[in-house]
């Protein structure tokens, strides 16, 4: 044997050792669920601060929305009318008494009360601001709405039409202070991406005309969807000044060049805008985006925009009619509603909401019960109805303030049983 080796010496060692491991093993085994604990409470704690700053924005959203530059309908005389392009004209409205005008935020709409028939009671229609804010005059870019596609027996839009064809220089229109939840902070710093889909390009107008005269140096992606170039509205304007900006980068995208639209020239991609695009010619997601356009370019941009990694605090968007896109942190209160009794108490008739309900306007049309509607989309406030028991709840930030016990039925479902006076 080693007379270095002692066996009582290496069981000693030995068991000490063991002694050691077992306590640094608990000690470690310790501080990692401290640590645990500490990265949950903070987790905790960032997701309560969040919904923090989320309430707070909402409530500051709606705070806007109740101190209006004016309250009720102010007379604005058209100052001019401009065709812009195939079925768009803008009407400029300034002030009757030469006073300025008060500043909106880019992003923001009109509500035009439309005298469509003498001594008759107004159309009331939501046009969004299409240039930034000017003490001189507000801008409304508006189509001549066609009936829809899918459904070619219905009348064309009552409001655009008459304003197309009956509204003149000098003319004056009741109009509700600008207004709406979906705006763009041009002062703030960091790249944005704007997309606008066929007349949804108003209010990204507004939004880069802002920016280009309040944060010149701020760096925007600005997508443009139309047809070709007869229905593109702004077309030149934009061109130049995307030229005079290095910081403002254009994309045309054409779904339906005609012979004289020059690739690579008047449009940078042929289709639609698409994620895929999208991903082709940004240098990445990590930017907010804004965006504007019928419901189906919604329903498209919105979820391959989450899948691309956007997070959905950064995607800000205005989907014209229904409220048609969700995020995924957001409620879903229709299908909620499901199996919930809805009575118009006076027409005397109760419905059970049933899945496919999109709102209470919804249900009402669909069973002839008469609600006076415009937008659609929560903005002008002709659908208010008053709640005579239970609740609503809301599918999005309403831009128009319904009055005190009523709800907006186009953007309302019921929050249990509930009884309104339709």
């Amino acid at each position: 044997m080693d007379a270095s080796f002692h066996p009582l010496l290496f069981a000693a060692g030995a068991a000490s050792c063991a002694l050691v491991l077992v306590g640094g093993g608990g000690m470690a085994a310790s501080l990692w669920k401290r640590r645990a604990g500490i990265r949950l409470r903070r987790r905790e704690s960032h997701l309560a601060f969040r919904a923090q700053v989320e309430a707070a924005a909402e409530r500051a959203r709606a705070n806007l929305n109740h101190a209006l530059a004016w309250q009720g309908v102010r007379p604005l005389r058209v100052a001019a009318v401009v065709d812009e392009c195939d079925g768009v004209k803008s009407f400029y409205l300034a002030s009757t008494d030469g006073r300025p005008l008060p500043a909106f935020l880019p992003g923001q709409y009109l509500t035009l009360h439309v005298p469509c028939s003498a001594g008759g009671k107004p159309v009331v229609r939501c046009y969004s601001l299409s240039d930034r804010p000017r003490e001189e005059y507000y801008r409304c870019t508006i189509k001549r709405q066609g009936p829809p596609s899918d459904e070619p027996e219905l009348p064309p839009g009552i409001g655009s039409n008459f304003l197309h064809d009956h509204i003149r220089t000098g003319d004056v229109i009741p109009c509700e202070a600008p207004r709406g939840p979906f705006y763009l902070s041009a002062g703030q710093p960091g790249p944005i991406v704007l997309i606008g889909g066929g007349i949804g390009l108003t209010p990204m107008v507004s939004m880069a005309n802002t920016v280009a005269q309040a944060n010149p140096g701020r760096e925007v992606y600005l997508f443009a969807g139309v047809r070709n170039r007869r229905e593109f509205p702004f077309r030149e304007h934009l061109r130049r000044l995307a030229e005079s900006l290095p910081s403002l980068r254009l994309f045309c995208v054409y779904s339906r060049p005609d012979q004289n639209d020059v690739d690579q020239h008047d449009f940078q991609h042929q289709g639609r805008i698409t994620v895929d695009y999208l991903r082709s010619v940004l240098p990445s997601c990590n930017f907010p985006f804004y965006l504007c356009g019928p419901p189906a370019l919604m329903q498209a941009l919105v979820p391959g925009l989450l899948e691309w990694g956007v997070p959905d605090d950064q995607i800000h968007f205005e989907a014209f009619g229904p409220a048609s896109v969700r995020l995924p942190s957001q409620r879903n209160p229709a299908a909620e509603a499901i199996g919930e009794p809805v009575r118009f108490e006076r027409q005397g008739k109760e419905f059970v909401w049933q899945a496919g309900d999109d709102s209470l306007l919804d249900v009402a049309v669909k069973n002839g019960v008469p609600v006076e509607s415009g937008c659609r989309a929560g903005n002008c406030g002709q659908c208010a109805v008053k709640v005579l028991s239970g609740s609503v709840a809301t599918l999005r930030t309403p831009g128009a303030t319904p009055p005190e016990g009523h709800c907006l039925a186009c953007v309302s479902v019921p929050d249990g049983p509930l009884v309104v006076d339709a």
